[in-house]
């Protein structure tokens, strides 16, 4: 099988976002794309597993749309370093490539209509290896961790830039809600 770029990622994704608009038609063309891309070593660098020391997570950027619509990211983790509860606001699939993560997803309880305050129950667990992939809806609301003793890498792709999504990450025990921003490597 030949190479699969970046660039001919984002290129099939392209048609499949114009071919389709149900969010989870979109996200199950997509999947088969993650798999493969993450698969495919000839486009990844070392540099993808650098990780931010005080997030405990590296976002590396290798595209974005000029109008912050489709975004595609490798994220490190580091050992026992992720994100707490989060969701996204935009559709997302993310592929395993290295390591394991493991994901909490949650329901939300209340209604969201009184500001800063959620109350979430956790649904589901299950962990990301490679050769796997899962997606998630814009109302999804997950925690990750890395839960082995090496640095995990692995594939996101977003309909949306996350820094312009307005999403919100959750403390689950204090039942609070706030705007979630991470720092991005170049």
């Amino acid at each position: 099988m030949n190479a699969y770029s970046v660039e001919q990622y984002v290129k099939d994704i392209r048609a499949v976002v114009s071919e389709e608009h149900e969010i989870d038609a979109i996200s199950q063309r997509i999947k088969p794309l993650a798999l493969r891309l993450a698969s495919d070593p000839s486009w990844f660098q070392d540099k993808y597993r650098k990780v931010d020391p005080d997030q405990g997570v590296g976002l590396h950027l290798l595209h974005e749309e000029e109008n912050h619509d489709l975004a595609v990211f490798v994220i490190a983790w580091a050992p026992g370093r992720g994100v707490d509860a989060h969701n996204h606001k935009t559709w997302a699939v993310v592929s395993g490539i290295e390591g394991q993560e493991h994901e909490t997803n949650y329901v939300r309880l209340d209604d969201g209509s009184k500001p800063g305050f959620a109350d979430l129950k956790a649904t589901k667990e299950e962990t990301l290896f490679p050769g796997t992939a899962v997606c998630c809806r814009p109302e999804d609301i997950h925690s990750v961790r890395n839960n082995g003793d090496q640095i995990a890498v692995s594939l996101h792709t977003y309909g949306r830039h996350l820094n312009h999504t307005g999403r919100s990450t959750f403390d689950v025990e204090a039942k609070t809600e706030t705007p979630l921003i991470l720092k991005i490597e170049k």
